[in-house]
């Protein structure tokens, strides 16, 4: 497996959802991923700016992919995750970059991890300015029993759980 490698290969979303374009570095506990938002992404406003939450989410979205590259290239299979906590999440107010016009870099790094949880701390930054940065908190099933056990306790429609 080489990189860059696009993002729809490490990744189960699709269309508007998909944010990220691919996976450019892959280190033990880190990595980085780019992002070139087109105008169709339901991610910007009518500006072309980034919507809050979407920071949030090309985070995870990056930090799943680089996963999925190190779990593939072992030749293991790549487990679904769930978002289930957000600590610390700063938005930079002066970083004003029009998004669909520019691409972002994505920056992940696992500070923690325990029987299926991790922290994460990511960065989206673009031209060399940080846009966003803060700690994520996600959930992956470490067998078929836990993410059974997991989907039967998610409402149908609700696959994760937000703490701001």
């Amino acid at each position: 497996m080489n990189l860059p490698m696009q993002a729809e290969k490490l990744l189960p979303h699709r269309g508007q959802m998909l944010l990220i374009d691919s996976v450019i570095k892959v280190e033990e506990e880190s990595g980085t991923a780019l992002a070139n938002l087109s105008r169709q992404t339901i991610s910007l406003d009518t500006d072309g700016n980034l919507l809050a939450p979407f920071y949030i989410e090309l985070v995870a979205q990056a930090y799943a992919a680089v996963c999925g590259y190190r779990l593939q290239s072992l030749g293991q299979p790549v487990p679904k995750g769930y978002l289930v906590g957000v600590q610390r999440f700063q938005i930079n107010p002066e970083a004003s970059v029009k998004h669909d016009r520019n691409e972002l870099l994505i920056s992940v790094q696992t500070v923690g991890d325990f029987d299926g949880f991790a922290v994460v701390e990511g960065k989206v930054s673009c031209e060399d300015k940080i846009l966003a940065e803060g700690k994520i908190k996600l959930f992956v099933p470490q067998d078929e029993t836990m993410a059974e056990l997991l989907a039967q306790s998610v409402p149908k429609g609700n696959a994760a759980s937000w703490q701001i």
